[in-house]
C-alpha cells in the first residue's frame, strides 16, 4: 500500500517496487513511482507509532510507505548505463539504479 497524492495534471506511468538505488556509498532497496511529472521514492516510515502498537497487538493497521524523496523529470539532465544506470539532475546530484524497464520509462518521458 502506497501514501501519495497526485498533483494536478499528474498521472502514475508504473510503480516499482524493490528497485536497488545507490548513491556514493549509499545503498537502498526502495519503491520508486514514475510519473509524466516526477520520481517518488518511497519506503516504510521507521519510527511509526502505529507499528509500535501493531508489534504489542494493540491494533490492527494497513502499514504503507511515504514519500520520503521526490525528484521532478524537468530537473533531469541526462541518464547513462554503464554497470548501473546513473541519473544526473541539473544541480550535479546524481544516483545510480538496475532497473531497464525505469530506465525506459523515464527516458520514453523526459522527451
Amino acid at each position: 500500500m502506497y501514501n501519495f497524492t497526485l498533483k494536478e495534471n499528474e498521472e502514475t506511468i508504473s510503480i516499482f517496487d524493490d528497485i536497488y538505488i545507490k548513491q556514493g556509498s549509499n545503498e537502498k532497496e526502495t519503491t520508486i513511482i514514475l510519473t509524466n511529472q516526477r520520481l517518488m521514492f518511497l519506503d516504510y516510515q521507521k519510527d511509526d507509532p502505529n507499528e509500535i502498537l501493531r508489534i504489542g497487538n494493540g491494533i490492527q493497521y494497513l502499514r504503507a510507505k511515504e514519500i520520503y524523496y521526490e525528484i521532478a523529470l524537468s530537473d533531469i539532465q541526462k541518464i547513462s548505463f554503464n554497470k548501473l544506470y546513473k541519473v544526473l539532475l541539473k544541480n550535479g546530484v546524481e544516483f545510480e539504479f538496475e532497473n531497464p524497464n525505469l530506465y525506459k520509462l523515464l527516458n520514453d518521458n523526459m522527451k
